[in-house]
């Protein structure tokens, strides 16, 4: 499973944001965060690219939880 948790400037998860990952061959897993500030998707690691609102904030490998910045 991973779980990408989106963060605001002060590090508190941001709700209703949408994260995509697009692996590497061509798939992509999409969704919007919980209350929490956390999206989850039953998927094996990899790499790939985490997009949030559109914007890329991380490239390389992608495995348990991964905690990107909300720009």
């Amino acid at each position: 499973m991973i779980t990408v948790q989106a963060v605001g400037k002060d590090g508190r998860g941001v709700a209703g944001v949408n994260v995509q990952i697009s692996w590497r061959g061509y798939t992509h897993s999409t969704g919007r965060t919980n209350s929490s500030g956390q999206v989850s998707w039953d998927v094996s690691s990899g790499t790939g690219t985490i997009y949030v609102d559109s914007k890329k904030v991380y490239d390389g490998q992608i495995s348990g939880t991964v905690s990107v910045r909300k720009s």
